[in-house]
């Protein structure tokens, strides 16, 4: 039970989408049509080219006398009034090829008009037994079946569209009549039959009119392929490819097949009483033979049908099987942005049946303008540069908002022409949300990051300014207390010396207390200098830096150079500290590992940044040790830099020396 549902499902899904493909296919042999179309309205203007040339040459051909007249006497037979008529009919045919406007219908009707009037008088005033001279070269010489042809030219020029209720088109049968009549008068020529050539009347039709007439009458039939009669032979349909190929031979062979029987009638071959017969059997029997033939055709080709159905019901049967078991949205649109293949899932998002969305477009389909739009210029753009795109859509449907992410692709035929847009949507609305609640909470957590950020700063800060403060404590208890009680304890001992006794161990006893006493002073002032840096809270860091650099050259006997800048250094005093601590514990590694002789500080200020460079020419220092960041020196060296926005760049090859570069830019950084 279940499986005769799921088969009626696609038989039912199969009736709604074969006549969507067959709109398709229909479209698509409209094409074909159209190509043959143009190259057939081609031939067409070429043989109103033909006739408008031929009218032209011997009407001016008629107005020759003496050697011009005789040699083109076979073309002057047509007559003056003849070629004017061959004129005007030729220019309006040509006008008829043309794109159809309001100019080339009014050019068509003046000609078909003139071309009335001059086969009326020509057919009529003769009959009457009125001349006019003046006009002798328009309406004499001109045989009645000539007028009478152009009479019904002219009615199939002005008649050119009109159509009537059985959807058949007057001027079609109108120029076949004017073939039919000047194919009787051709075979007249060829057979030398006087009543064929005649036409009923006394005199011959001329033969370059005949001619001329039937280039006129295929013309006129070819300018307009889309009428009833061209349009089988035009379209791409088995008739018409039938006619396309058949035709051409059956007449030639027919005609082929009739003059070698009269051919033989008139060599005594035969006698001319058995060319009925003869004509009768070879012609039933070519008649058999085509059909025979014909009817083979079609059976190979209706075969070859039932086989293309066959393979297209089976594809069919696996994209209705695909397509229904899917909940991805899978669409068909042609050139228009029509809607002409839709599975269930695209149905169940618009809230529409099959009938309510075949054959829509998008403003049809989508409750938002502006939506429908924006998919209306994706579907354009696919087209245009037909390269396949995967799309994120957020749209407002019937059911709710849904972001899809859809592939499109450009429909293209064998030829590569643009049929249209395939697409396949896949709903990713709850991916969506879960990456906007995860970007919600990056940015939450980003918020957080930065608010802690900002509360370590602050801390640093607050830690770093505390123990500037203790050991600037520090520096003045050993300035007021230490050194006072220094001083006191020098002023004693001179005291003392006083008493020692003269002799050479109390000497040699007080050089040593003196020596010793002066180490103390010293060390004392270096431990200050160290904890608080007079030089730079009274001269600034540039003083600051060359005290340093000269107390590093006595005390280890390094060549120190260092570079300033010409200006005063004018930045913060938490700044200025913070770059003297840097350099402070640069100088102390120097001295404790990299084994150098020289060291080179170049300090450099501009309007954004402060740098600070510190080179030696030591041992170097190794990777690892530069990307240890549990050695407190590096460590500190980079907190100090990053609380203010900088940072430390440390190069080093082996044996040629380190480059330690800071840049500290002096806006101060975010949330300092």
């Amino acid at each position: 039970m279940g499986m005769d549902a799921h088969y009626d499902s696609q038989s039912d899904t199969a009736e709604k989408v074969l006549p969507a493909v067959q709109h398709s296919v229909d479209i698509l042999s409209v094409r074909q049509t159209h190509t043959h179309s143009f190259w057939i309205i081609s031939v067409a203007r070429a043989l109103a080219i033909i006739v408008l040339l031929i009218g032209g040459f011997v009407f001016a051909a008629s107005n020759l006398n003496g050697a011009y007249h005789t040699a083109l006497s076979r073309l002057s037979d047509m007559g003056g009034g003849t070629a004017a008529g061959f004129m005007l009919a030729g220019l309006a045919l040509y006008l008829q090829c043309l794109e159809p406007g309001k100019l080339q219908r009014i050019g068509v009707w003046i000609c078909a008009v003139l071309l009335l009037l001059l086969s009326s008088v020509s057919l009529l005033l003769p009959l009457k037994g009125i001349a006019f001279p003046a006009f002798d070269i328009l309406i004499s010489s001109a045989h009645p079946a000539c007028s009478i042809a152009f009479i019904l030219a002219a009615a199939a020029l002005a008649l050119r569209d009109l159509r009537i209720k059985t959807n058949r088109y007057p001027a079609e049968y109108l120029a076949a009549l004017i073939i039919v009549m000047n194919l009787i008068a051709l075979l007249g020529y060829a057979y030398q039959l006087d009543s064929m050539m005649h036409l009923l009347q006394h005199n011959n039709v001329p033969l370059p009119s005949a001619v001329t007439f039937i280039f006129f009458g295929v013309g006129s039939l070819m300018s307009r392929p889309a009428h009833h009669l061209m349009s089988i032979i035009v379209r791409t349909a088995p008739g018409g490819q039938m006619l396309r190929r058949s035709l051409p031979q059956v007449l030639a062979l027919l005609v082929l097949v009739d003059w070698l029987v009269d051919w033989g009638a008139e060599q005594s071959y035969y006698h001319y009483r058995a060319v009925a017969p003869l004509l009768t059997l070879i012609n039933c029997a070519l008649i058999l033979l085509i059909f025979w033939r014909t009817a083979a055709r079609v059976d190979q080709e209706y075969g070859a049908r039932l086989h293309n159905a066959a393979a297209l019901a089976e594809t069919t049967a696996l994209l209705i099987a695909v397509s229904d078991n899917t909940h991805d949205p899978i669409f068909v649109k042609d050139n228009q942005g029509r809607l002409i293949f839709a599975n269930p899932a695209t149905l169940k998002q618009f809230d529409k049946t099959w009938d309510k969305a075949i054959y829509r477009n998008s403003r049809d389909l989508y409750p938002d303008p502006d939506e429908a739009e924006k998919i209306d210029r994706e579907d354009q753009h696919i087209m245009s540069t037909k390269v396949s795109e995967t799309l994120e859509q957020t749209l407002h449907l019937p059911t709710g908002v849904v972001t899809y992410q859809t592939t499109k692709a450009p429909w293209l035929d064998k030829r590569g022409k643009v049929l249209g847009v395939v697409g396949i949507s896949t709903d990713i609305t709850e991916r969506k949300l879960a990456e906007d609640s995860l970007r919600e909470r990056e940015s939450q957590l980003e918020k957080t990051v930065i608010e802690r950020t900002t509360l370590l700063r602050e801390l640093t800060n607050h830690l770093e300014t505390v123990r500037e403060e203790e050991k600037q404590a520090i520096a003045r208890e050993l300035h007021d207390n230490m050194g006072a009680s220094l001083t006191a304890l020098s002023m004693h001992l001179e005291t003392v010396y006083k008493l020692f006794p003269n002799e050479d161990k109390w000497v040699d006893r007080k050089g040593r207390i003196q020596t010793l006493l002066n180490v103390l002073v010293a060390t004392t002032r270096r431990i200050q200098t160290e904890l608080r840096p007079n030089m730079l809270d009274l001269f600034g860091l540039k003083a600051a830096i060359v005290e340093q650099l000269d107390e590093l050259s006595q005390r280890s006997g390094l060549i120190c150079k260092a570079s300033m800048p010409d200006e005063d250094v004018a930045i913060g005093h938490q700044m200025e500290i913070a770059i003297y601590r840097m350099l402070q514990e640069i100088l102390n590694n120097v001295t404790k590992h990299a084994q150098a002789s020289r060291i080179d500080v170049i300090l450099d200020l501009d309007e954004d940044r402060l740098a600070l460079t510190v080179r030696d020419d030591g041992i170097g220092i190794s990777d690892s040790r530069r990307s240890n960041t549990t050695t407190y020196g590096l460590r500190g060296l980079r907190e100090r830099a990053t609380f203010f926005g900088g940072n430390v760049d440390i190069r080093s090859n082996d044996g040629k020396g380190t480059v330690i570069a800071i840049e500290i830019p002096l806006a101060p950084p975010t949330g300092l």
